[in-house]
């Protein structure tokens, strides 16, 4: 099982690494290219829009077919997104190979989360952050692969070309790899260890394979059994609304945030080669943030951080938009990567909580949210970018930053006001 947790673990920080490349890239494709900032930021809703389509059908599949076909789906198409990238020498190629790169990587992140919730349910927020940290880690190294590519005076479609093939080889692994579907409880874990530490031999194997497909085919039965119906109740319950709202404003202020990052510091000179290196910064501190929130998990509820992370994700975000020390917006961006980290597979846990049976439908409603706020977002940054200045678009990010300590709040007095309401049963 642990051997299991490390290969999504590692395919997490390739899906981060991947992902994050085109975007400090947008200050040189859009020259490349010789499209304005209005037009990439089309692109970037059209990797957003394949990526909220894909979530939402591939929770639904990954409840009902079970999670291994959606992630070779999720492969398959990012090998082809990347070779795309790889070649891309028109808009018209970037946008269908953006749209296909948003598909790949939601298929996969929904599939993956789906998983390790399915087979880990006792231990679902632990391993989502441990996923998250990973995909931080991706990131991390992906804007420093970019600078690497800026000073070496490298083309940017290189990269795309070697991971079309990291793509290939790792489509060809999990292809031959068997993928556990049975869920395993905290005592089954505590037992199976004691088992293998104490390296009994003797134990009847036969006996564990029955178990194993009774678990199955009780899991398979009851995955039958959900109906439309209890799909469509999720949405009356607040507390799954509520966290979709906080998605949106997250996905429209934190992740474009870093979208936009070289962007934005371009507009007081400095070279994205530079900058580059800043946003992995960005990104490391977000990683420590998932961290972060592993230990806080420990002394405070779940709604409790998610309020904190967005109170003072609010405050530092005045403080990037109004300082007008670089430094002071380096310093106050890692702050909030800080606070911010792990925001994502927080909230998927506490709204999973109120119906685990639907895991996969609301990691993909969850990440369908997240990516309709970059969908959103996204086109209003570039035009601000393009009509009024480089800098201007992170007025858009700190409207967005306090609408969602604003939603935080309103979701944290709903929830300790009407607790017991807030399950579904």
């Amino acid at each position: 099982m642990k051997r299991e947790i490390i290969f999504f673990s590692i395919l997490n920080l390739i899906i981060g690494l991947t992902g994050i490349v085109i975007r400090p890239l947008i200050p040189i494709v859009s020259e490349d290219l010789n499209v304005g900032l209005d037009m990439i930021g089309i692109v970037l809703s059209a990797i957003s829009f394949g990526f909220f389509i894909s979530v939402i059908v591939t929770g639904y599949l990954s409840d009902r077919y079970g999670t291994k076909l959606t992630i070779t789906l999720g492969l398959l198409i990012s090998i082809v997104s990347s070779l795309g990238l790889g070649l891309t020498y028109t808009f018209f190629v970037l946008l269908i190979t953006g749209l296909l790169m948003g598909i790949g990587r939601g298929t996969l992140m929904v599939g993956i989360n789906a998983h390790i919730v399915n087979i880990y349910p006792e231990k679902r927020g632990v391993n989502l952050l441990k996923l998250n940290s990973f995909f931080c880690l991706g990131t991390a190294i992906g804007t420093f692969i970019v600078s690497i590519i800026l000073f070496l005076k490298l083309n940017w479609r290189f990269s795309f070309i070697i991971f079309f093939f990291i793509y290939i080889f790792i489509t060809l692994y999990f292809l031959r790899k068997k993928v556990t579907e049975h869920k395993i409880s905290l005592q089954e874990e505590k037992n199976t260890n004691s088992l293998q530490d104490e390296q009994i031999k003797d134990f009847d194997k036969e006996v564990i394979k029955n178990i194993e497909n009774n678990a199955i085919k009780s899991i398979k039965n009851q995955s039958e059994k959900i109906h439309l119906k209890e799909y469509l109740n999720l949405f009356k319950n607040p507390i799954i609304i509520f966290s979709g709202i906080l998605l949106i404003f997250f996905g429209g202020t934190v992740v474009a945030f870093s979208t936009w990052y070289t962007t934005y510091f371009s507009s007081f000179g400095i070279n994205v080669a530079i900058s580059s290196l800043g946003l992995s910064l960005y990104w490391l501190s977000l990683m420590a943030g998932v961290k972060l929130k592993q230990i806080a998990m420990n002394f405070l509820e779940e709604y409790k951080i998610i309020l904190l992370g967005c109170l003072l994700n609010a405050i530092f975000m005045i403080i990037i938009t109004f300082s007008g020390n670089i430094v002071i917006k380096v310093i106050a961006s890692i702050m909030i990567g800080l606070f911010l980290g792990g925001f994502t597979p927080l909230t998927t846990s506490f709204a999973i909580g109120q119906k685990p049976e639907l895991s996969g439908f609301i990691s993909g409603y969850i990440l369908g949210m997240l990516s309709l706020g970059n969908m959103i977002f996204q086109p209003f940054i570039g035009y601000f970018s393009e009509r009024f200045g480089k800098g201007s678009g992170i007025y858009i990010q700190l409207a967005g930053s306090i609408l969602l300590f604003i939603t935080a709040f309103t979701m944290t007095v709903f929830y300790r006001y009407r607790k017991p309401d807030t399950k579904i049963l």
